[in-house]
């Protein structure tokens, strides 16, 4: 991993990426013909929020380089330190375009791309950083003769109150050339907008950067949690089997020893066979997670230790998983509704409209 305090940044330039309009194929760019001049305390701001985005576990990730072809991410950048400043405009203004390429949508905001070409001053070797940075207004507070005043600031960006930025990081891990890729460079992505199970965040880290998510434990265990327990709820009828298969999901990361998840074999072992349910499974989801997965649960971690039971018109119960069976029970049974008194001091009888685990109207 990167210590952003020992970087030596060389050079930064900013280029304006403006946001596809109607009529337009996509995002276009406002290119600098100079390198930006930055000064210690601008710099310093810089190296804060490179920090913080590291230190964030959820929204931080190390990938692998997937896209080497010519005029990708990782062609243009992986030469930036050995170019003259000419080039090195050249060079990065082929980056912003590229970016605006891969924005096609009016719904992608535009903003400022900095492209910064550092050296690693404990490894001596090049870092290559790219930071899209989205404007946002704030107000400033100050006085001036006496008199308080505060004045709009319009275009703020990298403020540490707002999370509108994305950060694409190559470094090279040796200087010698090596086969693989990913042996000789890593890669680094940090990005507050990224979900695992929706795709706009692809733009950036898959269209832009040319970035895999295919090796990370943490990104594919929760691919592999979310994508299973929505299967789940959606295509499990009967309420009691759905409860011990959801069970079952996080018994597979809390309590299960097995260092990898096969979701083939999971499918197998738990699905019903029953209306299709395990066929569908194995060509739902199977399909779309690779053969094995090696478990790490820092992104569920919080949802593991708890249960939650949605229901209609945005109700819900929560509890903690360990003591959630003991504590809650759906009556569903009319000798079991005959057995309860209204009046009873060792518990509460909720009538709540709607099914469990829904959350329609």
């Amino acid at each position: 991993m990167i210590d952003f305090n020992n970087l030596n940044v060389r050079r930064i330039i900013i280029h304006t990426i403006n946001p596809k309009q109607d009529g337009q194929d996509s995002a276009s760019v406002d290119f600098s013909s100079e390198i930006s001049r930055i000064d210690a305390n601008v710099l310093a701001i810089i190296k804060v929020r490179l920090i913080d985005a590291a230190g964030r576990n959820s929204k931080a990730f190390e990938l692998e380089i997937e896209n080497t072809s010519l005029d990708s991410f990782f062609d243009l950048s992986k030469n930036l330190n050995s170019l003259n400043d000419s080039d090195f405009i050249r060079a990065t203004s082929g980056i912003a375009d590229l970016l605006a390429d891969c924005q096609r949508k009016t719904s992608i905001p535009g903003g400022y791309l900095l492209i910064m070409n550092c050296i690693d001053n404990i490894t001596h070797l090049p870092v290559h950083i790219v930071i899209k940075a989205e404007p946002h207004e704030a107000l400033q507070f100050s006085i001036i003769d006496g008199h308080t005043q505060v004045n709009v600031l319009q275009k703020v960006f990298l403020s540490p109150s707002q999370k509108l930025y994305k950060i694409g990081i190559i470094y090279s891990k040796t200087d010698e050339q090596l086969e693989n890729i990913n042996e000789q460079f890593g890669c680094f992505l940090y990005d507050d907008q990224f979900r695992t199970d929706t795709h706009p965040a692809e733009y950036f880290y898959k269209d832009f950067l040319g970035f895999s998510v295919g090796e990370n434990a943490k990104i594919q265990s929760q691919r592999f949690f979310d994508k299973t327990e929505k299967f789940i709820l959606t295509n499990i009828a009967n309420t009691e089997t759905k409860t011990n298969l959801l069970s079952v999901l996080k018994t597979e990361f809390s309590a299960n020893e097995n260092s990898t998840v096969n979701p083939t074999n999971f499918a197998n072992t738990y699905m019903p066979t029953e209306n299709g349910i395990r066929d569908s499974y194995i060509g739902d989801v199977c399909q779309e997670l690779p053969f094995a997965i090696v478990k790490d649960n820092s992104l569920i971690k919080n949802r593991l230790s708890k249960r939650k039971i949605d229901f209609p018109s945005n109700i819900n119960v929560v509890g903690p998983e360990e003591s959630f069976d003991n504590r809650v029970l759906i009556i569903d049974s009319s000798e079991d509704l005959s057995a309860l008194e209204a009046t009873s001091q060792d518990y509460t009888i909720l009538k709540i409209f709607g099914k469990p685990y829904s959350s329609n109207e």
